[in-house]
């Protein structure tokens, strides 16, 4: 009898598990996301699969833009304006070049209609784009400040752009911001195998979904594979490593030296006690937020972004899904003081850096870096 009980019991509360899955506050706006995310991956990755440096144009900060960041903008700001009406977006891209532009205009409008062909079964959740003027429109929806009130989306159309234009990894992210706290995060990433385990060891299936709900865990799904939508309850659970001594640690860093000081974060992984030896290969280079699916599915222990100088802040479409990705695996996230981050400033983060890490070695990666930019 006793037995009995407790299978009843153990059977009761899976159950009750699937069905606030299935049945969470955010379910119609996972849906949205992910098939907007899915339709912009499959766009993107055709594209970065045949690109070359035709197309593209340079913005003021001369990080290249391509079609794929316009195409990839417009077709998930129009899901959520379709779906979410009174909804804000805080997008990277407006459309004035490609209006100016409209040999370019023609080759995103020209995208656009052959990706929604493609994915036709989407159509009735996330609609459809027929004219070069409502792509414009749709685009410069992602023109909101944000702020710490209400809700809106953070969209980064494509995510590491040079990534992207040399065929490696990028990643398509999207979040969504309540009362400055990131709720719903999805990132779609064409190029990420399911294990890395150095710069020159990947396996497993290419192409990964990665989302999370606050509250209900983070979860993978192959990108590609299954081209419909499915709901948390199918999708693989993923949880961050609790590693904490160094020889086991392995961390993720950015490619490009641009954008975060490689030197300040090796002073740091030797504070941390690294072994000079073994440390490159403990040591995984990886464009955009992609970096943080890797975290939170296991593949690293921390991320690592120090500022290249005081100046720089970061841009909230670039750490929004993959923050709330993180913590639901089981991990941290924050400045380089350790506090978390604030996405409810407008659309810049009011800190200095990112520090990402798993439970029991966050607080010693946050001491390393105090010491080290002191």
């Amino acid at each position: 009898m006793k037995a009995f009980i407790l299978l009843f019991t153990i059977v009761f509360a899976v159950l009750l598990r699937r069905l606030s899955i299935m049945a969470h506050p955010y379910a119609k706006e996972l849906e949205v996301a992910t098939l907007a995310v899915k339709r912009a991956s499959i766009l993107t990755k055709q594209l970065s699969d045949s690109i070359s440096k035709e197309g593209t144009i340079t913005k003021e900060d001369k990080s290249p833009v391509t079609v794929g960041d316009f195409a990839s903008q417009a077709i998930i700001n129009h899901a959520l304006k379709i779906n979410f009406p009174t909804d804000e977006i805080v997008g990277e891209e407006d459309s004035q070049h490609l209006q100016e532009n409209d040999e370019l205009a023609n080759k995103v409008l020209s995208l656009i209609e052959k990706v929604q062909l493609e994915t036709s079964d989407f159509q009735k959740v996330l609609g459809e784009l027929k004219d070069k003027q409502s792509v414009f429109q749709s685009i410069d929806l992602g023109n909101s400040q944000g702020g710490s009130k209400g809700r809106f989306w953070a969209l980064d159309p494509i995510d590491g752009t040079k990534g992207f234009l040399r065929g490696d990894q990028f990643a398509v992210c999207l979040a969504l911001i309540e009362d400055g706290k990131v709720v719903l995060g999805v990132i779609g990433c064409p190029n990420l195998a399911k294990k890395v385990e150095s710069n020159t060891k990947h396996s497993g299936i290419v192409g990964g979904l990665y989302s999370a709900i606050k509250g209900l865990g983070a979860y993978y799904s192959p990108l590609f594979d299954e081209i419909s939508f499915q709901p948390l309850s199918k999708q693989e659970r993923i949880q961050m490593t609790q590693h904490s001594t160094p020889d086991e640690l392995k961390v993720v860093e950015g490619v490009e030296k641009g954008h975060s000081s490689h030197s300040t974060q090796a002073k740091i992984k030797e504070t941390l006690g690294f072994n000079p030896d073994t440390v490159q290969e403990q040591t995984i280079n990886l464009d955009s937020q992609v970096k943080y699916c890797a975290l939170a599915s296991g593949q690293a222990d921390i991320y690592l972004r120090l500022p290249i100088n005081d100046t720089y802040r970061e841009k909230i479409w670039d750490h929004a899904a993959g923050n709330v990705l993180v913590y639901e695996a089981g991990g941290r996230v924050g400045d380089i003081t350790g506090q978390p981050l604030d996405f409810g400033k407008g659309r810049l983060l009011p800190s200095k850096g990112v520090i990402a890490g798993n439970d029991k070695i966050f607080d010693k990666v946050i001491e390393a870096v105090n010491s080290v930019v002191e």
